[in-house]
């Protein structure tokens, strides 16, 4: 048993995670939002290849992962064999 499903099964003593198994392959949507930011639609007409989009985010600052539109985590934003891929740096503790 892998120590991460030791240390669930630890914090949720009530959960039945054999069951886990009957929706362990459900895909789910997966966000990393590098930032935001507001742009008028006349500006969004001008758009073209090229036109850069300045967001909110700071180059050093953390990205939000979501789940289904559900915050889950903060990562890093890291480069992977010529792609972009966001490593996990906190996990977002959910209200019970």
């Amino acid at each position: 048993m892998s120590e991460n499903l030791k240390e669930l099964k630890s914090s949720y003593p009530n959960f039945n995670f054999e069951n886990l198994a009957k929706i362990a392959n459900v895909e789910v949507k997966l966000t990393a939002q590098l930032g935001k930011t507001k742009v008028a639609l006349k500006d969004i007409l001008r758009f073209e290849q090229g036109s850069l989009v300045t967001l909110d985010n700071k180059e050093e600052e953390p990205v939000d992962i979501f789940v289904d539109n559900v915050l889950v985590a903060r990562g890093a934003v890291v480069a992977v064999d010529n792609c972009y891929g966001v490593k996990i740096t906190e996990i977002i503790e959910q209200q019970k």
